[in-house]
């Protein structure tokens, strides 16, 4: 041992060259030992792929439509007044019944009115045979112009005095305007009434009236005749065509106001209702999903989740309209791999495992 070691330091280079051996093979064996490390810590933080249920939902073609609501109104309204002074003697029709046009509502004290015709159709003869004479006279020159002008006068007051007489005897029966139901009486038995005071008012359910306001953007893809659905507040659904349009907006709201009329022959369909009212427009492919499998994404826009190639894509929809059983989306082409189990542990661009649902959802 002190042979070798006076060898070493009579020659110093072998020292050198034992000390670098030594430190290349220490670093060479922290290398390796760093590496297997690194790839344990990864195989560590792998984590499995995220499992979600996928269904395979085939579109169909619905017609997108506008949603507003509305009220339904009567076609038409007549408030019945009085045009003579006179007593109420009886009243046919009670409030809510159904009356037919021309038929008898209130009868109304005639007065004096028959013996004051009697006497106008008297005078109004009188005022003839003077005229006849007049103009006998005037042909043999023995009456002048002016007398028989003013015997065609007389003549033509008493026909006037007459028609009107006539008219207020025809005034004391009051009758219905058209066909409609005796919404209101605003008179009873005895009551005197005078010239304009109201006495009932009729209105007209055939066909109902369902008005409501459309925006300005989409009152261009409407037009007369197109068909409308509607949900009154009573859970009825009714069908009618658009009547009509307006041609001004309404100021401050710039919306335009129209009117759908629903056939309501039996009268069953109530004025005064609120309505949801749907306008068809034009068909597109749209998708039913309930609104469990929707999503917002970061932007806050209204979307759901899809699987292609097990990467989850997020796809914006437009929702076409709404029904008992969901909603129907547009914007997700005529069949698409939707998430609807899982799609809250997901985000957009992540790949995951897929459960694919044994049954294809085909909308009919």
């Amino acid at each position: 041992m002190p042979n070798i070691v006076t060898k070493l330091r009579r020659q110093p280079a072998w020292v050198a060259l034992i000390i670098a051996i030594g430190l290349v093979l220490w670093v060479g064996s922290g290398m390796v030992n760093g590496q297997t490390t690194a790839e344990f810590e990864d195989k560590n933080q792998a984590s499995p792929l995220q499992r979600v249920q996928v269904t395979t939902m085939l579109a169909d073609q619905v017609n997108t439509e506008i949603s507003v609501y509305g009220r339904t109104e009567p076609d038409r309204i007549a408030t019945l007044r009085a045009e003579v002074n006179a007593q109420v003697l009886k009243i046919l029709v009670d409030e809510g019944q159904s009356v037919k046009a021309g038929q008898k509502l209130v009868l109304l004290d005639k007065n004096d009115l028959p013996e004051r015709i009697a006497a106008a159709k008297s005078t109004l003869k009188q005022r003839l045979i003077e005229q006849e004479g007049a103009k006998s006279l005037g042909k043999q020159g023995f009456q002048s112009q002016a007398t028989q002008a003013q015997a065609d006068a007389n003549v033509a007051s008493a026909k006037a005095q007459l028609k009107a007489l006539e008219v207020d005897l025809e005034n004391t029966t009051i009758v219905a305007p058209f066909d409609g139901v005796m919404d209101s009486q605003f008179i009873e038995v005895g009551d005197y009434l005078r010239d304009g005071d109201n006495i009932a008012s009729i209105v007209d359910l055939d066909p109902l009236v369902i008005k409501a306001d459309v925006t300005e953007t989409d009152v261009a893809s409407l037009r007369i005749g197109q068909i409308a659905q509607g949900r009154l507040a009573s859970g009825e659904t009714v069908s009618g065509e658009i009547r009509y349009i307006a041609s001004v907006s309404s100021e401050g709201t710039n919306t335009f106001k129209i009117e759908v009329a629903v056939p309501n022959a039996d009268r069953h369909l109530l004025a005064g209702m609120s309505t949801q009212l749907a306008l068809p427009l034009e068909q597109t492919y749209a998708v039913r999903v309930t609104p469990a499998v929707m999503a917002l994404d970061e932007r806050g826009e209204l979307g759901v989740k899809v699987v292609e190639k097990n990467v989850v894509k997020f796809v914006p929809i437009n929702m076409v309209k709404s029904d008992r059983q969901g909603v129907w989306l547009s914007g997700l082409g005529q069949q698409a791999d939707i998430i609807t189990l899982g799609q809250g542990f997901v985000r957009d661009g992540d790949r995951v495992e897929v459960v694919r649902n044994q049954s294809i959802s085909q909308v009919n």
